[in-house]
């Protein structure tokens, strides 16, 4: 491995571990200090999500853990195959998802469930959490960027 691929390699790991802290800390600070707060365009309701999105497969705890564990080593695997190549942007969406994914298989793997407390006020939408939004925004912004990217790859 080349000492770029190594920079590049440290980089995503660190970016990582601070979106994954990120994620953990508001968690915390969210349904401890602004537990039922309305933030009026949100407000915090705390729930335990014992399923994936829409609590699908909630009685299948071992099943969801088995298919988090499966995607994120098909994203890490991604990851480190193509790192040499990555953009900053790249960077950081790879780290959201990874992050995202992570925050939620440790939960649920020391909680049995995900916790989720994030209500939109102006549409009717499930309650969420800030690890699904890194999911999310980092999965889609990745394809973006390997579908329709012109940038450069930045040592």
């Amino acid at each position: 491995m080349s000492n770029i691929n190594i920079k590049k390699t440290i980089i995503f790991i660190f970016t990582t571990f601070i979106f994954s802290m990120l994620s953990f800390c508001t968690r915390n600070i969210l349904i401890t200090k602004f537990n039922t707060f309305d933030f009026k365009i949100f407000q915090i309701d705390y729930i335990q999500n014992y399923g994936a999105a829409f609590s699908l497969f909630h009685t299948h705890t071992s099943f969801l853990i088995t298919v988090s564990i499966i995607i994120l080593l098909i994203v890490l695997y991604y990851i480190f195959s193509n790192i040499y190549k990555f953009t900053k942007s790249d960077f950081i969406f790879s780290s959201l998802l990874t992050a995202g994914i992570i925050c939620n298989l440790a939960e649920r793997l020391t909680d049995g469930f995900v916790t989720d407390y994030i209500r939109l006020n102006f549409v009717a939408f499930p309650i969420f959490n800030i690890s699904d939004m890194f999911i999310c925004i980092g999965a889609f912004m990745l394809i973006c960027n390997i579908l329709f990217s012109n940038e450069q790859s930045t040592d």
